[in-house]
């Protein structure tokens, strides 16, 4: 993390940010691409800024623990005072070069001393719970736990299997998507920490993979800008140098988003226009509240999020889940009833194992919804349509995928035939929907 020299986010937000602003809207298109497991977050500084010293106050922190000669204290003094980003920049150097190894041990201190992880707890759980296909960071503190650029790292963002966004990672807020510390982590993790100019030198052009790997992800993935205000110059052409081979223009869907503070109208335009970017933009009321950064970081949670879009569908339901083999049901009973009690219902999963006790019990209490095994589910259906009893059904087997299986459920009045959870999951929310 470059601290906060490119804040986009400062202050510790009221309380409640849970009021939404009014004046942002979040684009489907953004909203598909996370649900399809093609977006990644890029999260900058602004992301800690409640929680990390600001970079000029940074740089005096550590100018005042550096055992500095008269000369080089009122060199890096007069740069600091400029406070211009190429001053901060050189002050940085300074205090890097005379420090040695002290300075990342410095640095570290200032960052554990000055750093409190719950002034940012619900930015971050917001983070975790939202299905990224991974989460790149500059910030270089502890607040985001991950891997340092390498082999290891490109290689489980690149290669693995595409996440499935049902996964248990994203429901309880504390894990989420894979994070690649771009710049590295202060303390002892094998990885320098970026820093200053020559750092970036170092890491761009001393390792050509860094850049390789970030143009995959550019070119492939839909990118959220988080926390960042874009003064980054190989950032920046990084971006442009995409745009331009997939000759981006107006008309097509942005191939990235950010979240940014206090961008008029007339610029987000432009952004979507010229830069491909588009812009979900909050009012800071002039500097005064940031809450807005939570309304909008919480409305893509809310909206992606498998347990809070399953738990409102399925909040104060009735589910007949009927499956000769009880073991299969074990886990999606307990994580549908997860799903209700986060969204603050009550959710009754009723697993039989026969015709006969799904039959009784649909009769005796209804049902807001069945997930049927394959062959009882034939039975089943067979016995809801001479009797009349009505209620949707999912077949969830795995021969769903037969197409005489398929044929014969679908005719018998079944919504689907399924073999998969994360299909499943996604049927149910189709079909319930939001109550």
């Amino acid at each position: 993390m470059k601290t906060q020299r490119d804040e986009t986010a400062p202050g510790t937000p009221p309380p409640d940010t849970n009021q939404m602003n009014a004046s942002f809207e979040i684009p489907r298109h953004l909203l598909e691409q996370i649900a399809a497991g093609r977006c990644i977050a890029f999260v900058g500084a602004g992301f800690s800024a409640p929680t990390v010293p600001a970079w000029k106050v940074l740089l005096q922190q550590l100018a005042e623990r550096a055992e500095l000669d008269t000369d080089t204290s009122e060199w890096v003094e007069a740069l600091v005072s400029q406070g211009g980003h190429r001053d901060l920049e050189a002050a940085a150097q300074v205090l890097q070069t005379t420090m040695g190894p002290q300075f990342d041990i410095a640095l570290a201190d200032i960052l554990s001393e000055e750093g409190a992880a719950e002034r940012i707890k619900e930015r971050l759980r917001l983070l975790a719970g939202i299905p990224f296909d991974a989460i790149l960071t500059t910030n270089f503190d502890l607040f985001l736990d991950g891997e340092v650029p390498g082999p290891h790292a490109y290689q489980r963002v690149l290669r693995d299997p595409p996440h499935r966004w049902w996964e248990p990672r994203f429901w309880n807020g504390t894990q989420g998507a894979p994070i690649v510390k771009l710049h590295g982590e202060v303390g002892p993790v094998g990885d320098a920490v970026v820093f200053t100019q020559r750092d970036y030198r170092e890491r761009l052009y001393s390792s050509p993979a860094y850049m390789t790997f970030l143009r995959s992800l550019f070119a492939t993935r839909t990118v959220l800008f988080i926390g960042v205000s874009f003064t980054d110059a190989y950032l920046n052409e990084l971006r442009s140098e995409v745009l331009a081979m997939l000759d981006q223009d107006g008309g097509d869907e942005p191939v990235a988003y950010a979240i940014l503070s206090d961008v008029q109208p007339h610029q987000v335009r432009y952004l979507r226009s010229h830069e491909g970017l588009g812009a979900i933009s909050f009012d800071t009321a002039e500097g005064t509240d940031w809450s807005g950064f939570e309304a909008i970081l919480s409305a893509i949670h809310d909206a992606t999020n498998p347990r809070a879009q399953l738990g409102q569908a399925i909040a104060d339901r009735t589910i007949l889940w009927v499956d000769p083999e009880s073991d299969d049901t074990v886990d999606g009973a307990r994580l549908l009833a997860s799903a209700a009690a986060y969204a603050g219902g009550s959710t009754r999963v009723l697993a039989v194992r026969t015709a006969d006790e799904a039959l009784s019990a649909i009769r005796e209490h209804g049902a807001d919804l069945l997930v049927l095994d394959w062959p009882v589910g034939e039975t089943v259906l067979t016995a809801m349509r001479a009797e009349d009893l009505r209620a949707p059904a999912i077949v969830f087997a795995r021969s769903a995928r037969e197409q005489g299986v398929r044929r014969a459920a679908l005719a018998l009045g079944a919504t689907d035939t399924i073999a998969d959870w994360p299909d499943l999951f996604r049927e149910i929310e189709r079909v319930l929907g939001p109550p």
